[in-house]
This record gives structure tokens, sequence and C-alpha cells, in this order.
């Protein structure tokens, strides 16, 4: 950096405010020319990627696919998004472990309709949260338990409930995020087909 500065133009001599400002500029500079690079690194690009249909979910650093983010009053969600039928139909089966605060979101077409899920070869117990359109929970079946792949299907667990969408966590997570009916969660909008 070269430490003489040019001569002032004839008749004016900055003010020490006039070099205060060039300072705090050229700080400013500095500081986006380090945090540029960064933010490229660690999810600038993430709205390009595309959403993660498995957990466990990737670290932002390493991401491939990024997470969907649902808000709640106490929390923030980290979700694999089931919106096709294929994803919907595996969901979680074979996951052995859930996250906390992360899980799985099941998107439908048709709004707001009963939706009927099992746990067939599902190997983790799990809380099932539905979801209307607007983001108000309609109900949540708590602590469904886990089937094995020895599991006959008139012994797997069924749960139902009304929702456009359908969020499962590990079990124990909705009560300990005070997930309930009538909490309100804020969904970005989620295409499904």
């Amino acid at each position: 950096m070269n430490s003489k500065r040019p001569p002032p133009p004839e008749g004016r001599t900055p003010t020490p405010a006039a070099f205060r400002s060039r300072r705090i500029a050229v700080a400013a500079a500095a500081a986006l020319a380090v945090a540029a690079p960064a933010a490229r690194a660690t999810g600038a690009h993430a709205g390009s990627l595309p959403y993660c249909t498995a957990i466990p979910l990737p670290q932002r650093a390493a991401a491939t696919c990024r997470a969907l983010e649902v808000t709640g009053a106490r929390t923030t969600l980290r979700l694999a998004v089931a919106a096709n039928e294929a994803d919907r139909e595996h969901g979680l089966m074979g996951v052995p472990v859930v996250p906390p605060a992360e899980g799985m979101i099941f998107a439908f077409t048709d709004g707001d309709q009963r939706r009927y899920f099992w746990m067939k070869n599902t190997i983790a117990p799990l809380d099932m949260i539905f979801v209307r359109a607007d983001g108000v929970v309609t109900g949540v079946a708590a602590d469904v338990p886990a089937s094995t792949f020895r599991t006959t299907d008139d012994e797997v667990a069924r749960r139902d409930g009304l929702g456009r969408y359908v969020i499962e966590l590990a079990a124990g997570e909705a009560k300990r995020l005070a997930l309930a009916p009538g909490v309100r969660l804020g969904i970005p909008p989620l295409a499904a087909r």
C-alpha cells in the first residue's frame, strides 16, 4: 500500500472528517472482499441447489442439496422434502436416527385433505405433524412406534390427519418444540408433483 497521499486539489485542504470517511470506505471494501467468498461457499448459492430428499441432511458447508427451513415460534426446522409420489412413498424408511429439529416434510398437490400414513419399514419412532396449506398445525400424532423389516402389514402403526403437509420428526420433538394444534408454521412456497 502506498502511504503517500496525493496533494489536495488547489485551494482545498481535506478535513479530518474526509480522511475518516475515506478510511471507513477502505475498511468496508476490505470487509466485503473477505466476506464475499465465504458467503458464496456457505449459502449464497443455496437457492439454486435442489431440496434434499433424504436425511441425514448435509452440513451447510458441504451441501449438495438444501434443507427446507420451516420456522416456528421456538425453532427453525431443517427438513428434507418429499414432494413427489416416489419420495412420499419412501419417506423415512430405513432411517435409524432423526436428528433434533430435523426431519421430512411431505407436500401434496391437492390442498388440505385427510392424509393417511403408516410406519412400514420406518425403524425410528416419529412424531407426525399435520399442517394445513396456510401453515396452521391441525394435529400431532406423537410417539408413533417404529416398525422393523419383519413387522407384518397389519401390525404396522397407522395415523391420519388433515393437511396439505405432514412433517415427520423424531419422537418427542413436537412436544419439545411446542408444536401443537393451532400453532402457525412458516413454510416457504413448495411445489408438489
